[in-house]
């Protein structure tokens, strides 16, 4: 056997290799597509809804015969029916539960969803190790509200731990809440897993920029929630503090890690205003301005005489292709030009 033959005979058997790849690829597909109905329709039975019962006949004649010719287009209307039915939940929200149902896993009374379970931990895990830090004798008062810049050793880790901790709870709290939604609806979608985890890495971020670089008076802070919470006596004084500059700093904490959007708009915000001491906004010269207006204005009356010229043409071939036009015909076409006409005027 020459190499001729050799070489065509290796290019037979590597094309019936990818075939047979591409092929199974495809197989692999479609029976996806029918475990996503199997569980679809489990869904619906489990929430009541009405399947007709051609589509659980044809699924299971899916089932018993998959090397069928027409398996695509059944399997697809199949697919295309169910997923209105089991509307707005989605079919991989689903599968995924399906899946996750099959595996039994130890945590599962968390929730059938994997980010669900995971942010329950992160959230536990957190309040346990708040719990734990605030037994130190690091975190007082005075350690609390003293800048991470005069602090060194252990003190300054504890504090920056059980800040860390507080943006944890809120990171987590606002990841949970948000995420429910989406899973008690049925759309929850696994391919945004990560801006969850973002959303989280993102809260620690604010947790600790709006407690530690941000400057912010506590003792304003103490007055205005004394004042929120009533505790002024009748005379205008004010009683004694019921507000802790440490519980303060770690509020801050929480709120910063459940609404990172607050730190940025903080953040924002301030760099708008240096920028506009920087590089103050300049007006544009008033000729300029003049000669945009009439650049407008022109462009704007030219279109309007087009656009009247070619109604007023319309109007003409239509006069000009029936030579029997009635008076009352001509009448209404006048009309409908003088309404076009006043139209254009109030938009011009």
């Amino acid at each position: 056997m020459d190499l001729g033959a050799k070489a065509n005979q290796a290019s037979q058997a590597s094309q019936a290799g990818t075939g047979g790849r591409k092929s199974g690829n495809e197989k692999d597909f479609w029976l996806s597509v029918e475990h996503e109905c199997q569980a679809m329709v489990k869904h619906a039975f489990a929430k009541g809804v009405k399947v007709p019962a051609k589509i659980t006949k044809l699924l299971a004649q899916q089932k018993l015969n998959p090397q069928g010719d027409d398996r695509a287009e059944q399997l697809t209307q199949i697919h295309n029916q169910l997923a209105e039915l089991v509307s707005p939940a989605k079919p991989v929200t689903i599968m995924l539960m399906a899946k996750e149902t099959e595996k039994a896993s130890l945590f599962l009374f968390f929730g059938r969803v994997p980010l669900i379970r995971k942010m329950m931990m992160v959230a536990i895990l957190s309040l346990v190790v708040l719990i734990a830090l605030s037994l130190s004798s690091y975190i007082n008062n005075e350690n609390m509200v003293t800048s991470m810049f005069d602090m060194e050793g252990t003190r300054l880790l504890f504090v920056q731990a059980i800040l860390l901790a507080s943006a944890a709870i809120g990171a987590s709290f606002a990841a949970l809440f948000k995420a429910n939604s989406y899973v008690t609806a049925g759309c929850y979608d696994p391919k945004y897993e990560s801006s969850y985890w973002v959303r989280f890495v993102v809260g620690l971020i604010a947790g600790i920029i709006l407690t530690q670089l941000i400057p912010i008076n506590l003792d304003t802070v103490a007055r205005a929630a004394e004042g929120a919470m009533g505790s002024v006596s009748p005379d205008g004084q004010e009683e004694g503090s019921g507000v802790s500059h440490a519980a303060l700093r770690i509020s801050m904490a929480l709120v910063g890690g459940f609404s990172a959007n607050l730190v940025y708009t903080i953040l924002d915000r301030t760099v708008e205003t240096i920028a506009s001491f920087v590089s103050p906004a300049t007006s544009e010269d008033p000729e300029i301005q003049k000669q945009a207006l009439l650049n407008q204005f022109g462009q704007e009356k030219i279109q309007l005489i087009s656009e009247l010229s070619a109604e007023l043409s319309k109007i003409q071939q239509q006069v000009m292709a029936d030579e029997d036009i009635s008076q009352s015909r001509v009448q209404q076409l006048l009309s409908q030009y003088q309404l076009f006409l006043t139209s254009n005027e109030r938009t011009l």
